[in-house]
């Protein structure tokens, strides 16, 4: 069984599709921040981030961060002390709310029409921190968030989400990161869900603590219930994202971690622009990964990076 395997996409439609069409693979999986923005324009879209901004700070002042802001401020606007001022700017937000909603899901649509051009393959997708709940969109079929699948033999299961406020998408539609930040704790909706599917290979947005999860000013931000459940049960493979320059493979008591970095062109803060592309093959027999190949696809052209195999339960790279 070959399986492919992106992350963070982040809007490359046409780049995802051209991979598509270039590449067979029984199992394509692409994990997490499958958008980029919730509008068609960058002005809506920054627009929407300064309302955004204003009504998370109104909140934090009124102490309701246990509130999604669209909720905070659908309950703000009902009050009668609330001024012009106020009441404009929040009626103007709700518009771009359900505007922003309308938007994502016709992207989802889009990405839905893309996955059905492969008839011979399993396309499965993962919403990230950018992302709606896909039950409620076009990829419905498609979603690895909190399902599972059994595929020559080995169970396949997902959770997407990060445990991160993205500015700019509505808090009231994405994915809720519903785990604790306690290492040991087994109480976890992640954690509950892994144990009682068994899975083969995980597929998650968010990287497990100390793999792949360093940021340069955060430190490791990895999650503490995936890796220790890995560390305490047979699992294949961890495939995440979410941390583009942390990309890698590695072997963490006999579960391979990998993270290819982001598919679709990121604007960095710097103003700097990391292009993407890179993506994983990895061949899977007898219940075993036999190979690793890290790829760039580019220019309508895909290019071999590394490979990557266990020999004597050790892994080697050859660039």
């Amino acid at each position: 069984m070959r399986i492919i395997y992106l992350a963070d996409i982040h809007g490359g439609f046409d780049r995802l599709n051209d991979l598509l069409n270039e590449t067979v693979a029984d199992v394509y999986i692409i994990a997490g921040d499958l958008i980029d923005i919730p509008f068609y324009s960058m002005d809506a879209s920054i627009r929407y981030h300064e309302l955004q901004s204003y009504f998370h700070g109104v909140r934090r002042q009124r102490s309701k961060e246990d509130m999604f802001i669209e909720d905070f401020v659908d309950e703000l606007l009902e009050k009668p002390d609330v001024s012009d001022d106020v009441q404009d700017l929040g009626t103007e937000y709700q518009e771009y709310t359900a505007r922003a909603r309308r938007v994502m899901q016709q992207k989802y649509k889009v990405l839905a029409s893309i996955a059905s051009t492969k008839k011979r393959s399993r396309v499965f997708f993962l919403p990230g921190n950018y992302d709606m709940d896909l039950r409620f969109t076009a990829l419905s079929e498609h979603d690895l968030h909190l399902h599972w699948y059994e595929l020559n033999d080995l169970k396949i299961c997902g959770y997407g989400g990060a445990a991160v406020w993205t500015p700019g998408i509505p808090e009231r539609y994405v994915i809720h990161y519903q785990t604790n930040a306690k290492y040991h704790d087994k109480y976890s909706e992640m954690y509950l869900f892994f144990s009682a599917v068994k899975p083969d290979i995980i597929v998650t947005h968010q990287p497990a603590y100390g793999i792949h999860d360093q940021t340069t000013s955060d430190g490791p931000i990895g999650s503490l219930a995936l890796r220790s459940y890995c560390e305490v049960n047979q699992v294949m493979m961890c495939l995440t994202g979410h941390i583009h320059q942390r990309w890698g493979v590695d072997l963490v008591e006999n579960t391979l971690y990998l993270n290819p970095s982001n598919f679709g062109e990121v604007t960095l803060t710097s103003g700097n622009v990391a292009e993407g592309g890179f993506y994983y093959s990895i061949n899977v027999e007898h219940e075993r990964v036999t190979g690793i190949v890290f790829r760039k696809f580019g220019n309508g052209r895909i290019y071999d990076v590394a490979d990557y195999y266990i020999e004597n339960g050790k892994l080697s790279e050859i660039i």
